[in-house]
């Protein structure tokens, strides 16, 4: 006798771990034990509608404003450009003292004041570094504006101090030079691994080209786009979510001069921008912000007294401009306007918008998405627990993977889990096909037992329903494949030469095949039975043998189109067995 195992496979896939490192907004002034107007707003997305309370905390923000989660949703640390704190909303070790200079000197208390003056950006490949990425603010030669000199990074490393984080290192200077101050924004590189960070040089059209890879933070040089644009000037900058586009708004000057805005292809392969498309208009603003809708195409300019969207398919960009909102005159106790300023958009699919005064309230674009007042601005309709002196988290879009079909998309993110086996008696060759820069591999064969290498090798005791798991992981994501394992044990007696078994057509295309026999030995109690891949028997048929033979039809027309399995039983024994193919 020799022992046959069928396998049988159903297929369960895992969803992939979201990028939650935006999930928790924080807002707010230090808090005040005699007055709670006064202390910290926490926002968080985890909830649709998110859930907004007041949390006591001593941080003031003004408008620096950045801090990321795990990704989870766990918040991990912050900033206000004067100092780092960590989830205790305790100051993190290491963490005081950024952004050296007269301004951080004048607004220990208050926060630093830098329009996008900060972001934080995780490191690629590990899983416990974080980069933060600042500016600072200081008077040029002749006391006439401000100017950033310093693009600074500072280091973190969470798993410090059991969860808590430390600076490990802190006040970096990548580029000494006369930069337009603030504006930090970044964006995914093609490969959905690395990071790239545009800052512009004072006055001009010339910018920065910085990626973060793993290999750290690296200053790629200049390139020039465009025309030039005003500097000491209020305002915002923005990628769209796709990395596609980069734009920019700036007001230089007074109320009714001109207010710059700049639009560009970005290659998220090279880090170029291209394709400047650059105009000015004029209203009574005085500040501005801007923010891209989550399908990429419609551009908000937030504008003080006015809310515009622009259509960025539009053949005349310009001439697309559509005023969405216009400030109500709505002033929080009588004297605190609720004019528009800066703008970001947050994983419900929302744009929120702030004030350029203390309040609390934020205005919110609720479909951003839709064309005209379609997407429907509400002012001053989410109200906070606290005041908030005009400050509004700078996040990145931490969700963008790699771009399908770039010549740079070579990591792919994150992995994907394949695998396939061959089955000798009890034991099987698993073979793993799992694709993406695969760096580990964990196998689960549903018995108890695991291994870590590719292409494992595995006995299993008894038949039985196996559960086989592998999952694959690199420093950008894991995959889990499972499959339900059937191991059947069916007795096959040894009739090597004493019984023939032909199945024609083969495949069968009309419904019905011709099953013939031919025994040397004695059959008792013949059967033919078929089943499905899933073992599931489908047929089952005695056979009729006349002098040793068997000549039988077999009726499967009311089968799917696929591939079975059929044996030829005597008494429980299997003493033939084939596939059939239906067509």
């Amino acid at each position: 006798m020799r022992t046959i195992f069928t396998l049988l496979v159903l297929l369960t896939m895992l969803p992939a771990t979201a990028q939650k490192h935006d999930e928790i907004w924080l807002l707010g002034y230090g808090s005040n034990a005699g007055n709670s107007s006064f202390g910290g707003t926490v926002i968080d997305f985890a909830t649709n509608p998110p859930d907004m309370y007041y949390e006591y905390r001593s941080m003031n923000f003004s408008q620096v404003n950045a801090s990321i989660c795990d990704t989870s949703g766990n918040l991990l640390f912050y900033t206000n450009g004067i100092y780092i704190a960590n989830a205790l909303n305790e100051p993190m070790e290491n963490g005081q003292g950024l952004n050296p200079g007269l301004h951080a000197q004048q607004n220990q208390e208050y926060g630093y004041i830098l329009d996008q003056g900060a972001m934080i950006l995780p490191a690629p490949e590990h899983d416990s570094l974080y980069y933060l990425l600042h500016m600072d603010k200081e008077l040029n030669l002749t006391q006439t504006s401000f100017q950033s000199s310093h693009f600074y990074y500072t280091i973190v490393n969470i798993n410090d101090n059991n969860g808590l984080g430390k600076v490990t290192s802190k006040n970096q200077a990548l580029i000494t030079d006369t930069f337009h101050k603030g504006k930090l924004v970044a964006t995914r590189h093609a490969n959905g691994r690395d990071w790239w960070i545009l800052v512009r040089r004072y006055g001009t059209n010339l910018y920065y080209k910085v990626i973060l890879s793993v290999n750290g933070l690296i200053n790629l040089g200049i390139q020039s786009s465009g025309n030039a644009i005003p500097s000491n000037s209020i305002g915002q900058a923005v990628f769209s979510p796709d990395g596609s586009k980069y734009a920019n708004v700036h007001i230089a000057g007074y109320a009714g001069d001109p207010i710059y805005v700049s639009i560009y292809d970005f290659d998220r392969c090279s880090g170029t921008l291209s394709n400047s498309i650059q105009f000015t208009y004029a209203d009574t603003a005085w500040c501005a912000g801007i923010a891209i809708s989550p399908n990429n195409r419609f551009l908000y300019v937030s504008s003080f007294r006015y809310i515009y969207q622009y259509d960025l398919q539009a053949p005349d960009i310009e001439a697309s401009r559509i005023t969405v909102a216009e400030w109500d005159g709505f002033a929080q106790n009588g004297s605190f306007a609720t004019t528009f300023y800066l703008a970001q958009l947050a994983p419900d699919g929302k744009i929120y918008i702030t004030s350029n005064s203390s309040v609390s309230y934020l205005h919110v674009i609720n479909h951003p998405d839709s064309l005209g007042l379609a997407c429907d601005v509400c002012q001053h309709c989410v109200e906070l627990p606290t005041w908030n002196a005009f400050s509004l988290p700078n996040f990145p879009n931490y969700r963008l993977h790699h771009l399908e079909g770039s010549p740079c998309d070579t990591l792919r993110q994150p992995p994907t889990s394949a695998w396939s086996y061959d089955a000798q008696a009890l034991e099987l060759a698993f073979q793993d096909s799992s694709y993406h820069d695969i760096r580990a591999w964990h196998w689960d064969f549903g018995d108890g037992v695991t291994d870590t290498v590719p292409h494992p090798v595995h006995t299993y005791a008894a038949e039985g329903v196996y559960n086989v798991c592998l999952t694959v992981s690199n420093p950008r994501g894991a995959d889990t494949l499972c499959r339900e394992v059937q191991v059947l044990i069916n007795i096959v007696a040894d009739t090597e030469g004493s019984i023939s078994v032909s199945i024609s057509p083969n495949p069968v295309t009309n419904g019905v095949a011709l099953l013939q026999l031919e025994a040397l030995v004695k059959l008792d109690n013949p059967q033919v039975i078929i089943r499905d891949a899933l073992a599931r028997e489908v047929l089952r048929e005695p056979l009729r043998v006349v002098a040793g033979k068997v000549q039988q039809e077999m009726k499967i027309g009311h089968l799917a189109a696929g591939v079975y399995f059929c044996s030829v039983e005597d008494s429980g024994v299997v003493v033939w067995q084939g596939k059939v193919v239906k067509q």
